[in-house]
């Protein structure tokens, strides 16, 4: 079993991980909660294979009470963390209770909001089992849930206590959406560390027949891009605002398919909309942007067309009109705040400090349209007025 440290909030969270260590990564958290009352397990029900037995090896140390989730982005709500911590209460929680999150980003963040706000907070373990949490959204402490008008924009910080994977968790998940849940690693190296670009490209050649490798290559691409970021700017408010790139329209994307477009496959189109609307404003080289699409190609996206009836147009434009980074900056009703390129691993930064800058909203709306809608099989609907494509690259 190896471990690292992530600062997290101001204080060192372990993050323990390996192949085949499930039963080394129970003890440790049996460990943990050795002073509590009990743990309250949440998980999706689709990793119910890894999850009895973490719940049968805890269960020999601590009361133990598991709380299944359909996972889902129509699921990521404040009803269903009302759920939880109605659930914790009835089986006896108390401000000793642990709360370990099994599952993807979906789940740690229903769960780690609920562990939050329990009696104020209580301890939090995050226990990933897809590429996106493992890499990713379990390094932050940021958690949120969904409104009925858009993303993320109900939540507050909590940070976990420790942090548990077994790599071979990650296996389970399909390749084609083990890939495309990579699109935060190739954000990162677009973004943070475009010099771990080779490394990023050698896992993914490697993922089908040395997985085990690859994992652990990955899982180091996501921390050393993190880990400067995390200890200066833990809330991710002002320089860790990087780690949004292609998260505007890619959440606008998410939210609006429903979960339709998975989260990886939508910020994989987000930062191809970022970065050519950062070469449109004349930040960002026609090389650079070329990278971009090679880079991302490499995930082998699916089409982006959610459903025979595409996406509503007019929904996009709402739900970017309100993203959760508006207010960070100053930004007009037709504008919208985007991290932006100047080059791959160099933001865009204005007057303000930040790396956001305002981007028309008719330019976001038209480059997506051009990106998203030129992908085979895509469509934009324009509410009532019928199918829409738009564009080609």
């Amino acid at each position: 079993m190896l471990r690292q440290e992530v600062s997290l909030d101001g204080k060192d969270v372990p993050y323990l991980y390996g192949v085949d260590v499930t039963e080394e990564l129970v003890g440790a958290l049996a460990d943990l909660a050795v002073t509590a009352d009990l743990v309250l397990l949440v998980t999706d029900r689709e990793v119910t294979v890894h999850a009895e037995p973490v719940a049968r090896g805890l269960a020999k140390a601590v009361r133990v009470a598991v709380f299944t989730v359909d996972a889902g982005e129509q699921r990521k709500t404040l009803s269903l963390v009302e759920d939880i911590v109605e659930f914790a209460i009835r089986q006896g929680a108390s401000r000793s209770t642990v709360v370990a999150a099994m599952g993807g980003g979906m789940v740690g963040n229903v769960a780690g909001l609920a562990a939050g706000l329990l009696f104020r907070g209580i301890r939090l373990v995050h226990l990933p089992t897809t590429p996106i949490a493992a890499f990713d959204s379990v390094l932050s402490v940021k958690q949120a849930v969904n409104l009925s008008g858009g993303k993320n924009l109900c939540g507050t910080y909590h940070a976990p206590s420790l942090i548990a994977c077994d790599l071979r968790w990650l296996t389970s998940v399909p390749h084609g959406q083990m890939l495309t849940g990579l699109a935060e690693m190739a954000k990162n190296v677009l973004a943070v560390v475009p010099t771990r670009r080779h490394a990023l490209e050698q896992a993914l050649g490697r993922l089908a027949d040395e997985p085990a490798a690859a994992l652990l290559e990955l899982l180091d691409i996501g921390c050393t891009a993190k880990a400067p970021y995390l200890r200066t700017d833990p809330r991710e408010r002002r320089e860790a605002l990087v780690f949004e790139y292609g998260h505007t329209t890619g959440h606008a994307l998410e939210f609006v398919s429903q979960g339709r477009i998975n989260h990886g496959e939508a910020i994989a189109w987000g930062m191809l909309v970022a970065a050519e609307i950062s070469h449109t404003l004349g930040h960002l080289d026609r090389g650079d942007l070329a990278l971009h699409h090679q880079v991302v190609g490499r995930l082998r996206l699916p089409p982006a067309a959610a459903g025979p009836g595409g996406l509503d147009r007019d929904r996009i434009r709402a739900v970017l009109a309100r993203d959760n980074k508006r207010g960070y900056l100053p930004c007009a009703p037709d504008e919208v705040p985007m991290v932006l390129l100047e080059s791959v691993g160099r933001v865009v930064t204005g007057d303000h400090g930040c790396p956001l800058v305002p981007v028309p909203m008719d330019l976001a709306m038209s480059v997506l349209d051009t990106v998203v809608g030129a992908a085979p099989g895509a469509t934009l609907v324009r509410a009532g007025s019928g199918l829409e494509r738009l564009g080609t690259v």
